[in-house]
């Protein structure tokens, strides 16, 4: 096979999740979830292969993290009001950390 027998073309193969939208640098999860930690509200970021900047949209992550939020705290309070259960408000920490992770897993990058 070929170089130009290639199903994907360049657009596509640099649109995964969590990659670089100029080389194609497909960040680990880890180094993802550290920079956006430490990089909180900065859009511009840095690709560590290629040194160009690229742009991540803090806008639509932190709208489906408050989503997320607001889902567990619902579900906490049902479940502590239908069985009566007097929990510790940490515990619906926990699966929200998950779901965040998992969001966090699949969020893409943006030419800047």
């Amino acid at each position: 096979m070929s170089n130009n027998d290639n199903i994907l073309d360049a657009g596509d193969k640099n649109s995964g999740p969590r990659t670089c939208p100029e080389c194609g640098f497909q960040f680990s999860l880890l180094l993802f979830v550290k920079r956006y930690v430490m990089k909180f509200g900065f859009p511009k970021w840095t690709c560590p292969n290629c040194r160009k900047f690229i742009k991540y949209n803090y806008t639509k992550s932190n709208l489906i993290g408050v989503v997320i939020f607001v889902i567990c705290i619902f579900l906490f309070l049902f479940l502590q009001s239908k069985f009566g259960l007097d929990l510790p408000t940490y515990i619906f920490l926990f699966p929200y950390f998950f779901l965040v992770l998992i969001q966090l897993n699949f969020d893409r990058f943006e030419k800047y």
